[in-house]
């Protein structure tokens, strides 16, 4: 995963502070306190208690779906540092990019609290994404330094200057920290919403899974003080080709049983309401006729913390692959492989699951079961769409959510 999609996925805690207006300083000011401080569960009972006495409070609750959100991260990010994650071992795979702490004394990880890491993960952002809903949809301002934010990354009970959000994100860039102070808006809040979803996606798709194999033969390279059966055997220090070993034994290992059937039904729910709230969030950010310290801006507007620029021609073209992404994933559409003369209907990968083998799906055979007669997405089709981004395609792709 690229550093911005990090910052991306992980700015997107901070969208609860500001003072906005006299009627809602008073919750803007706790969410922003407690966000500041790192105090996120007394946060969730105080801005729990603002909605139950006043549940037109917008940004009581768009404070308390941040506070969730970055409470998941949190979680995470201890359960990874409980268990010794080396974050610049784990490639590009999703959720194991989190950057965490360096544990001197890491327990040996197991396969079932791996599970249960990823549990808790979906279990925290559903939380967030329950609050977020609850929004109405009138618009808003919430100003935030986001330096100023932080967690408690290692699970010691205190968050300390080390452990604010943008310093553990330059930690991992090989930069400083630089202030970042955003505006967030209505439009942002519906990003935040659409990345609980696509979070969500990549947990539950995981969960739906057995993959024992794979943690018990390769998880060594994450977790080095895991008490795995290869772990123990491999020679020290490590060979100069013992991580590309592993990494053949990943790839050879990702033949995955399906232990819950609703949960992969649920992975392209997820997908499907991140395209609708990216539709959403799209219709707030054009509507927007100011320009204060975006987040995600229109062709109007500056973008406050990347330097990154926002074209018509870019929206129009997201707009048009929101509809493609959409149709894929209702089957309208059928995807093409490279091997087979039809199409196969994703669709049905979700709804009907069966063992997920990367080699076999490479291969082709493993869509054999979901191929059908119909319209297939191309590849001309999809050049077109990302034209207007030039080369920065997928950095859009991660920005945009």
């Amino acid at each position: 995963m690229p550093r911005f999609a990090v910052l991306a996925c992980t700015l997107g805690l901070a969208f609860a502070a500001g003072a906005p207006a006299a009627a809602t300083e008073t919750s803007a000011a706790l969410a922003r306190s407690h966000l500041e401080a790192g105090t996120l569960a007394a946060a969730e009972r105080e801005l729990g208690a603002v909605i139950a006495r006043d549940a037109a409070d917008q940004e009581a609750r768009f404070g308390l779906g941040a506070v969730r959100f970055l409470t998941a991260v949190e979680h995470l990010s201890q359960g990874f540092y409980r268990y010794g994650l080396k974050p610049a071992s784990s490639g590009g795979l999703p959720i194991l990019r989190l950057p965490v702490p360096e544990n001197p004394r890491p327990q040996p990880i197991t396969y079932a609290a791996f599970r249960g890491i990823l549990q808790r993960l979906s279990d925290d952002l559903a939380a967030a994404e329950t609050a977020l809903a609850a929004m109405a949809s009138a618009e808003m301002k919430v100003p935030l330094d986001l330096a100023a934010i932080r967690y408690d990354a290692d699970g010691d009970g205190r968050a300390g200057d080390e452990e604010r959000l943008l310093t553990v994100l330059s930690r991992m860039a090989g930069g400083r920290p630089a202030p970042a102070l955003v505006a967030f808006d209505r439009g942002d809040a519906y990003w935040l919403q659409g990345y609980c979803h696509a979070l969500m996606s990549v947990a539950d798709f995981l969960l739906a899974h057995d993959f024992e194999a794979t943690f018990d033969n390769t998880f060594h390279l994450f977790f080095p003080a895991a008490d795995l059966p290869l772990a123990k055997a491999l020679a020290a220090p490590r060979a100069t080709y013992d991580d590309f070993a592993d990494i053949v034994a990943f790839i050879h290992l990702v033949n995955w049983p399906v232990v819950d059937a609703a949960k992969m039904k649920g992975v392209r729910l997820h997908l499907k309401a991140m395209v609708d709230l990216s539709r959403k969030s799209w219709a707030a950010i054009e509507a927007e006729g100011d320009d204060e310290r975006e987040w995600v801006p229109n062709p109007r507007q500056k973008d406050s913390v990347t330097g990154m620029s926002v074209t018509a021609d870019q929206i129009a073209a997201w707009k048009t692959m929101l509809g493609e992404v959409d149709a894929v994933l209702d089957g309208r559409l059928l995807l093409p492989h490279w091997r087979l003369a039809r199409g196969f209907n994703l669709r049905r990968v979700f709804d009907e699951p069966r063992r997920f083998d990367l080699v076999m799906w490479v291969s082709g055979t493993g869509a054999l079961p979901y191929l059908e007669d119909g319209p297939l997405t191309t590849a001309a089709r999809w050049t077109n769409i990302t034209r207007p981004f030039g080369n920065g395609f997928a950095t859009y792709f991660i920005w945009f959510n």
